[in-house]
């Protein structure tokens, strides 16, 4: 009887080893996946900065003299520095450097210097000067172009 009861407690044994060596390996369990901080919400008014940052150029009617070539630099340092340029053309040349602040509002660019402000309205090809009283001037006139590639 001993006999017996070893046999099947040796076959109970072996049909248990053999059940579980023909098991599929047990996946692991998913765990969650640390947290990440989400990626940087763009600033659109930064954006806006970065697309508009450039150098414009171009010849701008002038009562008393032949014309007045303009370079304008908009650059995309935290302080929105400007730097603008204006050659009056014509018998008594000279030269007129200023620099200051800019910032954009919509379509609006304006320039922050020591004598006031003076603004432009964005256009596809560049900055249209615009009047006092915040209208545009003529376009075909008064247009700073992009300097493409900058």
């Amino acid at each position: 009887m001993k006999k017996s009861l070893i046999l099947i407690a040796l076959v109970a044994l072996a049909f248990t080893g053999f059940q579980s060596c023909g098991e599929a390996p047990k996946e692991p369990e998913a765990t969650e996946a640390p947290a990440t901080e989400p990626a940087p919400v763009a600033d659109p008014a930064q954006a806006a900065v970065e697309a508009l940052a450039a150098f414009y150029t171009g010849k701008l009617p002038c009562a008393d003299c032949d014309g007045i070539q303009t370079t304008l630099t908009l650059n995309a340092d935290p302080q929105r520095s400007y730097t603008l340029e204006e050659i009056h053309e014509g018998k008594q040349p000279k030269t007129v450097n200023s620099d200051g602040t800019w910032s954009v509002e919509g379509n609006v660019v304006t320039l922050n210097g020591k004598t006031g402000a003076v603004k432009y309205q964005v256009n596809a090809d560049g900055l249209v000067a615009m009047n006092a009283d915040g209208s545009a001037m003529d376009a075909s006139k008064y247009l700073l172009k992009k300097v493409q590639g900058e």
